[in-house]
């Protein structure tokens, strides 16, 4: 097996590329979506970003301000849930 060869078939732009990143007001509802579909959801931030397909540096934005905001509380150990 060649790397070379798996590299060409690769996509160019990855998951989590800003390029593919939707616009805030969507990842807002999208995030807040999800935690009120899913009661007792709690997340660390590399794993809302997997859950979401985020930038590390995009999610950790977004769910700073859900905090700041009030819709989302951080634990004493770094997980996101939601404020209730």
């Amino acid at each position: 097996m060649q790397l070379g060869a798996q590299r060409s078939e690769r996509r160019e732009v990855g998951r989590g590329m800003p390029e593919l990143e939707p616009a805030r007001e969507q990842l807002v509802s999208l995030i807040l979506g999800t935690y009120h579909e899913m009661p007792g959801l709690i997340l660390r931030l590399d794993q809302a970003a997997r859950l979401f397909g985020l930038r590390l540096q995009t999610c950790r934005v977004v769910m700073e301000d859900l905090v700041k905001s009030g819709w989302l509380r951080l634990s004493t150990d770094g997980q996101f849930l939601l404020d209730s």
